[in-house]
């Protein structure tokens, strides 16, 4: 076979090859292979998922195939497509930052979480008008109805308040109950209803006989909320009184339940950072067992020593019940004392008082500031001061009133240091939104709240323009 033949040959089998071999129906052109351009990709991270307020976290971050990158959440703006910032919360809550990356891909985001508990504040009374301010009047369970002692502090260190509550079951017409002991609860708030989580973070439930008073503060100096709960016993003659207890955070997140090794008829209480950095002292009224006001200066560790020597003598045999540390002006924290004004004591008049201290925290050297009397409402329950005005809720201290005794309240307003006194709310006779049975006719504690000076439980509807 010649050259030229075999040059045909070929051109023939591969324009057969070409068009399929011959055969109908051949495939069509191969397609073109696109390039994939890469999605992007977020990494971020935070060094700590909780500070204190003033305390700093550090987050980092990186990206692929991004050309630019945007904060949201918690911070904004544009950031580098890799680099670190650092958060200072100013303020408590959950936060959570997040950051989105965008590319020719497309976009990715990631995020991280930070908690940061509500404070404890130096005093009782500033942890109570913050959460007051803070949460407005609540529903309250049925038990502090009945025994009064409830507060409110961030137990769960989640930023958001829970709530702590103790039981009063014995009855004080009947001695065989002075063994009913009540109990002590925690709630968290859950769609907006308080709900009891106590199994998750205290064992101990068993509390006083007869509550009447809960404080918050930080007492073993770990920066989370402590309670004191200001107790009285049997409310009968001979009114032995009782040992108080206090709940101390412990590092696991739990509360340890602790007796106090002191007897006392402790209707109120106050407490505040006095002699230790970080370590309240409590002030305690007591009319029964040491028949005067003193305080528990704390140990350093969440124990306490008795001291008689911080208030005036005179108050031995005075009847005072109701207790706050406020700074009044002073720069320090002033003693408030209250008793029944109109009823007649071995040890005087028990008007109501403010003790300035005296910048060593003792309350005896300087002169006593008598706030202005009431002949019907002599019984001090409560006590706020906002924008330089007291607001002393009162009710009847006299049972031989015609409005029965607690049988009626009052809110009167005082101006300070002036002392010029109106009244602004009265009510007599029952709640109506209050369980029959329990203090359907006086009001336990007051709050400031939006502008109004108002009932700490929405139940009794009390609200007053400040």
């Amino acid at each position: 076979m010649n050259k030229k033949s075999l040059v045909a040959i070929m051109t023939v089998m591969l324009g057969a090859v070409a068009c399929g071999g011959g055969g109908s129906g051949g495939a069509g052109p191969i397609a073109p292979v696109v390039p994939v351009t890469p999605a992007p990709t977020v990494s971020l991270s935070i060094d700590q998922s909780k500070v204190t307020i003033g305390q700093s976290a550090k987050l980092t971050w990186s990206s692929t195939n991004a050309t630019s990158c945007t904060a949201s959440g918690s911070w904004t703006g544009a950031q580098t497509t890799s680099g670190t910032a650092t958060q200072t919360p100013t303020a408590p809550g959950a936060t959570t930052y997040t950051l989105t990356c965008t590319g020719v891909g497309g976009t990715a985001n990631q995020s991280v979480a930070l908690t940061v508990p509500i404070p404890v504040l130096k005093s009782s009374y500033e942890n109570k008008i913050a959460a007051g301010a803070a949460l407005g009047p609540q529903k309250m369970p049925a038990e502090v109805l009945g025994g009064n002692a409830v507060a409110f502090a961030d137990f769960f260190q989640t930023g958001s308040y829970a709530m702590v509550t103790h039981s009063l079951e014995y009855d004080n017409t009947d001695p065989s109950t002075a063994n009913k002991f009540g109990h002590i609860h925690f709630y968290k708030s859950v769609n907006n209803v308080w709900t009891d989580v106590t199994a998750s973070i205290l064992s101990d439930t068993t509390g006083c006989l007869h509550p009447r008073k809960a404080v918050i503060a930080d007492l073993n100096g770990d920066g989370k909320p402590d309670v004191y709960f200001a107790c009285h016993g049997f409310d009968a003659a001979p009114y032995p009184g009782e040992q108080p207890h206090v709940l101390l955070s412990q590092a696991d997140g739990t509360y340890k339940n602790v007796t106090l090794p002191i007897t006392c008829y402790c209707h109120g209480a106050s407490a505040a950072e006095l002699s230790k950095a970080g370590f309240a002292d409590i002030l305690v009224t007591d009319t029964s067992v040491s028949q005067t006001p003193f305080f528990l200066m704390n140990n350093g560790d969440g124990t306490f020593t008795a001291d008689m020597t911080r208030l005036p003598p005179s108050l031995l045999n005075k009847p005072m019940y109701s207790a706050e540390l406020i700074n009044f002006g002073s720069g320090k924290y002033d003693a408030f004392l209250g008793g029944n004004e109109n009823v007649a004591s071995a040890g005087g008049p028990n008007r109501q008082t403010i003790f300035p201290n005296d910048g060593t925290n003792h309350f005896t050297s300087t002169t006593p500031v008598l706030l202005p009397t009431d002949s019907t409402y002599g019984f001090p329950l409560d006590i706020n001061f906002i924008g330089g005005n007291i607001y002393l809720l009162r009710t009847v201290d006299n049972a031989a009133n015609p409005l029965g005794f607690y049988g009626a309240v009052e809110v009167q307003k005082i101006v300070y240091p002036s002392l010029a006194a109106q009244t602004i709310y009265q009510h007599s006779g029952s709640y109506s939104n209050v369980t029959a049975g329990f203090n359907s006719t006086w009001v336990n504690w007051i709050i400031p709240y939006q502008g109004n000076i108002v009932s700490m439980s929405a139940a009794y509807g009390l609200s007053v323009p400040q």
